[in-house]
C-alpha cells in the first residue's frame, strides 16, 4: 500500500485556506491541493487566530491548533506548510526543523535577509529535511516546456527584455527574479533606476536592470501596487519573441516575418498563445512534492534557488539605501 502523508499548514489565512473552497475548479489553495491528494491528508492547521483555523478545519478537515508544538504533540507529522506573513518565515522554518519532518513547503520569500535564509538553508541540510519553496511559476508544465525550448537553442540567443510587478522587490520582485534564471540562466545586478513604497515599509517595490548571459538586458520596473496588480515578462530573442502575461496565465509567441509592403523588412507577428495551468500551480506543486518523497529527489524550487533569488533582490535593495 502507498503511504498516505500528513500534512500540517501553519498559516491559515488566503493562500494558505481561504482562495478558494472544496468546489473550485482550480486549486488554489495549499488545504485544497493536499487534501484533493490521494497520497496526502490533512492534519490541520496551525494559526495565531484560533477562529481562522477553526474555520479552516471546518472546510478543509483536520483540526486547529494554537501552536505547533500542540500539533507534534498529538500527531506525527510528515510535511509542514508555512503559509504565514513573510516576517515569520525565518522563526516558524527555524522552529519546524527541530520536528522529524520529512519535507518542508515555504511560501516565498525564504526569509528577509540572506542570513537567515542562509541559516535555514544550513539548518535543514544538518537535520536531513528537504525544503521547498512556492515560486509557483517553477511547477507550472508550460514554464517547464518554455525553459526547455530556450535552453535547446530554437529561439537563438536572448538579446533584451523587460518585466513589470508590484507590492515589493523581495516579496513579488523574487517571483520575477527566479523566473528570469529558471528560464534564463544566472543574473547580475547592473543598476538601479528607482523605487517606490506601495504596500511594504521595509519592502519597496525597485526598478533595476539586470544583466542576464553576461551582459545582456532586462529591465525590471516597478509599478504600483496601489493602482493595480501586475506580473509581466518581454523577451526577446534571435529568432522569437515570448511574453509572458495576465500573470502567467498566458505565454505568447511571436514569429519573425517578412513584411509584405516594405521589401527587405521584417518584422515579429503573432504566432502561438498558450494559455497555461498557472491557475493549477499549486496542484503541480503538491505532485512534485509527492514525487519528491517517494524517489528522494530535489524539488523544483528548492531552498537554494530562493536564496539565490533573494540575495539578487537584497543587492537591488543596497543599490537604493546608497541613493
Amino acid at each position: 500500500m502507498k503511504k498516505v502523508y500528513s500534512v500540517l499548514i501553519i498559516g491559515a489565512g488566503k493562500i494558505g485556506a481561504f482562495f478558494d473552497t472544496p468546489e473550485n475548479s482550480e486549486l488554489l489553495t495549499h488545504a485544497h491541493a493536499f487534501s484533493s491528494h490521494p497520497s496526502f491528508k490533512l492534519t490541520g492547521f496551525v494559526d495565531t487566530d484560533s477562529r481562522q483555523a477553526e474555520r479552516a478545519s471546518k472546510i478543509w478537515g483536520g483540526e486547529a491548533f494554537p501552536a505547533i508544538a500542540d500539533a507534534f504533540s498529538l500527531h506525527a507529522v510528515d510535511v509542514a506548510v508555512v503559509a504565514a506573513p513573510d516576517a515569520l518565515h525565518f522563526p516558524l522554518l527555524k522552529e519546524l526543523a527541530d520536528y522529524p519532518l520529512e519535507l518542508v513547503f515555504a511560501e516565498k520569500p525564504l526569509a528577509k535577509t540572506v542570513y537567515e535564509a542562509e541559516e535555514i538553508i544550513a539548518l535543514y541540510k544538518k537535520r536531513g529535511i528537504r525544503l521547498a519553496v512556492n515560486y509557483s511559476r517553477r511547477f507550472v508544465p508550460e514554464f517547464s516546456a518554455l525553459a526547455s525550448e530556450i535552453a535547446s537553442g530554437v529561439f537563438g540567443g536572448y538579446i533584451a527584455g523587460s518585466g513589470y510587478y508590484g507590492k515589493g522587490i523581495i516579496h513579488n520582485g523574487t517571483h520575477m527574479i527566479d523566473l528570469l534564471r529558471f528560464l534564463l540562466g544566472e543574473i547580475k545586478v547592473a543598476d538601479l533606476s528607482g523605487s517606490i513604497y506601495d504596500h511594504f515599509e521595509d519592502d519597496p517595490t525597485c526598478s533595476s536592470r539586470l544583466d542576464i548571459f553576461g551582459g545582456s538586458p532586462f529591465f525590471m520596473q516597478g509599478i504600483s501596487c496601489k493602482l493595480y496588480t501586475i506580473f509581466e515578462l518581454d523577451l526577446f530573442f534571435e529568432r522569437k519573441r515570448v511574453r509572458i502575461v495576465d500573470s502567467g496565465f498566458k505565454i505568447e509567441k511571436y514569429d519573425i516575418r517578412n513584411s509584405d509592403i516594405f521589401a527587405g523588412y521584417r518584422y515579429l507577428q503573432p504566432g502561438h498563445t498558450i494559455e497555461t495551468s498557472l491557475g493549477n500551480a499549486m496542484k503541480h506543486a503538491v505532485d512534485q512534492i509527492y514525487s519528491c518523497l517517494i524517489y528522494e529527489t530535489s524539488p523544483i524550487s528548492t531552498g537554494s534557488d530562493a536564496l539565490t533569488a533573494l540575495k539578487i533582490a537584497c543587492e537591488i535593495l543596497e543599490l537604493d539605501n546608497k541613493k
